[in-house]
C-alpha cells in the first residue's frame, strides 16, 4: 500500500464529517454483510444539499439483495474483499439517488484512506444491459429518429455494474493505484507514489487529458445524469464521437472522463469480459442506418486485461 502525501504544512486540512471515519460505525473486524447498513444522518444530509435532492432516503435491501451485492462482490479479483474488510467504512443505498453509485474517501486515525460507497437500488431491478443504456442516453440531448442503448446481455443485474464501478474506485483511494482517484481531494491525503506505475501514464497526460493519440473531438464536452451542466452534446454528434471512441483505447464514454473513471470501467468489464459469451456493444440509431461500436474487441480489451490482471496481482 502507498504511503499518503504530506501537504507543505504540518497541519492536516480540516475535514467535513462525510470524510472522517468517526462519522461511521466502522470496526475492521465488522463482516462485510453488517456494513451494508443505513446511510448515516451527515452522509445522507450532505448528497441531499450536493445533489439538491431533499426526496432522497436510506434504502433498506432485502436479505436477497445483500447476499445478491456479496456475490457479485467475490465475482471481482480477490484483492477487492481484502481491501473491504480493512477499509470499507460502509456501503449504503439511497432511493432514487442520480446515477448508479458514487465513492468517497474517508480519513481514519494515522491519515490513513478509508472509503465508502453509495449505490441506487434502482439498479436491483434493472438489466446491466438497462443500467448501462440509461447512463449513455443521458449524455445527448434526444431527436426524433435517434437513439443509443447498450448491449450487455441479461445474465448481471445493474448493480453489478454499480458495485464493480465503484469498489474499484475505492481500491483506488485506499491503495493509490491511480495519481489520485478525486481531484478534489487535498494533497495532503493523497499517495505519495502511485503503484500502477505507467499503466495510465501510457494514455493520460493528466487527470482529465489523455496524450493526444488517445483524445477524441466531444469527449470534454460528455457529461452523464444531468450533473455537470448536461447534456452538452446533441445526438446528432454521436457518430463522430463513437467513432473517435472506437479508435482511443477506452472502452466507455465515462471511461473516458479521468483515469480514475478509466480504471474503473476497464477494471468492470475486464471482469465480464471472462464470462464467455458475454457482450458488450454500443448501438447507435439514426434515421439513415443503425451501426455498433464494440469497444472490447479493440484497444481497450487489451487496455482492460492489462488492468485487470494487475488488480489480480495485488497483494
Amino acid at each position: 500500500m502507498s504511503g499518503v502525501a504530506q501537504g507543505c504544512g504540518s497541519k492536516a486540512p480540516e475535514l467535513r464529517a462525510t470524510n472522517r471515519l468517526e462519522t461511521f460505525a466502522f470496526t475492521p473486524a465488522s463482516a462485510l454483510e453488517d456494513r451494508i447498513s443505513a446511510v448515516p444522518l451527515e452522509v445522507l444530509e450532505y448528497f441531499r444539499a450536493e445533489d439538491k435532492r431533499p426526496d432522497y432516503a436510506s434504502y433498506s435491501p432485502s436479505m436477497d439483495e445483500k447476499k445478491l451485492l456479496l456475490d457479485y462482490l467475490r465475482l471481482l479479483p480477490a484483492v477487492y474483499e481484502r481491501v473491504f474488510r480493512a477499509r470499507c467504512a460502509g456501503i449504503y443505498f439511497i432511493s432514487g439517488f442520480t446515477g448508479a453509485g458514487v465513492t468517497d474517501w474517508v480519513i481514519g486515525p494515522g491519515q490513513k484512506v478509508y472509503f465508502y460507497i453509495i449505490l441506487n437500488p434502482g439498479s436491483f431491478k434493472k438489466s446491466l444491459s438497462q443500467t448501462l443504456t440509461e447512463r449513455e442516453r443521458s449524455c445527448f440531448s434526444g431527436r426524433n429518429g435517434w437513439d443509443v442503448r447498450i448491449e450487455a446481455g441479461g445474465g448481471y443485474k445493474g448493480v453489478f455494474y454499480a458495485l464493480a464501478h465503484e469498489a474499484t474506485h475505492g481500491l483506488d483511494y485506499a491503495l493509490g493505484i491511480t495519481p489520485y482517484t478525486d481531484n478534489t481531494m487535498p494533497e495532503y491525503y493523497r499517495p505519495k507514489k502511485h503503484i500502477a506505475g505507467d499503466l495510465f501514464m501510457k494514455t493520460w497526460a493528466g487527470y482529465s487529458q489523455p496524450h493526444a493519440g488517445s483524445d477524441f473531438p466531444g469527449r470534454d464536452r460528455t457529461t452523464f445524469y444531468g450533473l455537470g451542466g448536461g447534456p452538452k452534446l446533441d445526438i446528432s454528434e454521436a457518430p463522430a464521437l463513437y467513432k473517435g471512441l472506437a479508435g482511443s483505447g477506452f472502452v466507455s464514454l465515462y471511461g473516458a472522463r479521468t483515469w480514475a473513471e478509466d480504471l474503473a470501467e476497464l477494471a468492470t468489464f475486464g471482469v465480464l469480459a471472462k464470462k464467455p459469451g458475454q457482450p458488450y456493444a454500443i448501438v447507435l440509431r439514426t434515421p439513415a442506418e443503425t451501426f455498433r461500436v464494440e469497444p472490447m474487441r479493440g484497444a481497450a480489451g487489451a487496455r482492460a486485461a492489462e488492468a485487470l490482471g494487475y488488480m489480480e496481482k495485488i497483494k
